[in-house]
């Protein structure tokens, strides 16, 4: 008899079509269960995710209102330079910088030494072999003239590259009514001590333009410097001087930088109802549609909102007249966020501005405190990392869950299928036995 090559052709049964339902069935239960669990898993951690992410904003806006490690004033303590005479100066306010109104006087500018070499017919003139030394701000180089490349250019070329030169520029101007070209050799730099000279028996220079330092009176006391930019003249700030002008004496108004301090304190705000309402999205409850939000009942997630929430409600009692924030002006709504108003917060500023910036940046300051509590939440053994960790694991177990279904499923299709083809195989003998039997008893009759 020959062999059933097809299961189902001696019997007639779908064989293939009944083993893949069974296996369906079998693993729909499983398969369900594990990716439901997988997805919700993976969408938490996406959710997590996103609450760090704005934990750590809230972390970067509060260290806005922070001094900086390098001892640079926070956005809230900046102060503002004002020039009364734009044309002649501008100013800027380092952390140093007391506020109050300074007197300036511009007397003089810095300015760069050139000097100027006699007439040549040209820049290919040449000018012979020997060595030629420059030297400018207390720094001195040499450069070579030798045959095939002794011109006035070839000087120009080669003061410009040398390695060692940090302070003189030389370049070639046309000199018209000399009928001819100079070669014309510049400081960098500005002022007395980086006057240029060179020395050579090829050529000679003479100075076209003195090195001068810039001079300045503020509240009548005199200050040199030789740069423009004069960092020395009072502690914390720097004049950008742009024009002398002996005798004209404007004022300098250095003060609190308000709208550095709002914007800072808006940024703060931001940051805190960023994470407010994505808290109160995440953890409400739809009674009407019985819908719970991803994060609701989230252990790591109400440690840190009780956390930050009991950072900002508490007062400073050390700030003086400002101790909480309402008495800035920022209040909270009933959903959990911040307002603030901005007409109240300027003059708190106004008021004691220093209270202002203990209340954020003090020892005990709101600020101080909440960055130290982010670093907490945020930090490798925090309650958000322990949660993703946690997550991550589970979605690893899910993971070796479907790898055992699928090992179990696979033993079971193989098992039903190898037993479903024996049943064809009976089947088929049994009915090649009927049609055998059926015809010795026809044969008889």
């Amino acid at each position: 008899m020959a062999s059933i090559s097809s299961a189902g052709i001696g019997s007639g049964l779908d064989v293939a079509s009944i083993v893949s339902q069974l296996v369906a069935a079998e693993r729909s239960g499983p398969d369900q269960r594990i990716s439901v669990a997988t997805t919700r898993a993976k969408t938490t951690i996406s959710a997590i995710g996103n609450f760090r992410s704005l934990v750590a904003s809230l972390q970067t806006a509060a260290k806005g209102l922070l001094p900086g490690t390098a001892g640079t004033p926070s956005a809230l303590a900046k102060l503002s330079a004002t020039s009364s005479n734009l044309e002649g100066f501008t100013a800027t306010a380092g952390n140093k910088a007391v506020p109050g109104d300074y007197a300036i006087e511009v007397l003089s500018l810095a300015t760069a030494g050139k000097r100027s070499s006699g007439i040549y017919a040209n820049s290919a003139a040449v000018l012979g072999n020997g060595d030629v030394t420059l030297s400018a701000g207390g720094s001195s180089f040499t450069v070579t003239l030798a045959d095939g490349a002794n011109t006035l250019a070839d000087l120009r070329d080669k003061i410009n590259q040398a390695s060692n030169n940090t302070g003189v520029g030389a370049t070639i101007v046309n000199d018209e009514a000399g009928g001819g070209v100079r070669l014309v050799l510049s400081a960098r730099k500005t002022g007395t001590t980086n006057t240029v000279s060179l020395s050579s028996t090829l050529l000679t220079t003479t100075e076209t333009q003195a090195a001068t330092d810039a001079v300045i009176k503020v509240d009548g006391y005199t200050t040199t410097s030789a740069t423009n930019a004069v960092t020395t003249a009072v502690d914390g700030l720097t004049l950008n001087l742009l024009k002398a002008e002996p005798g004209k004496t404007s004022t300098l108004s250095v003060g609190v930088d308000t709208k550095a301090s709002e914007q800072a304190v808006a940024t703060f705000v931001n940051a805190y109802n960023n994470v407010i309402k994505f808290i109160n999205t995440q953890t409400k409850y739809d009674a009407a549609t019985d819908t719970a939000g991803l994060l609701l009942g989230d252990a790591a997630v109400r440690t840190a909102t009780q956390a930050i929430r009991g950072v900002l409600g508490a007062a400073n009692t050390e700030a003086g007249t400002y101790q909480t924030l309402s008495a800035l002006g920022i209040t909270t709504s009933a959903d959990g966020t911040l307002q603030s108003d901005p007409a109240k917060f300027q003059k708190a500023l106004s008021t004691d501005f220093a209270s202002v910036q203990r209340l954020f940046a003090g020892d005990n300051g709101l600020a101080t405190k909440l960055d130290a509590v982010s670093k907490q939440l945020l930090g490798d053994d925090g309650a958000i990392k322990a949660r993703t960790d946690g997550l991550n694991a589970r979605v690893k177990d899910l993971g070796k869950q479907q790898q055992a279904v699928d090992t179990r499923i696979a033993a079971y299709e193989a098992r039903t299928r190898a037993q479903f083809t024996a049943l064809d195989t009976l089947m088929s003998k049994l009915g090649t036995t009927s049609t055998y039997l059926s015809q010795q008893l026809a044969n008889l009759g």
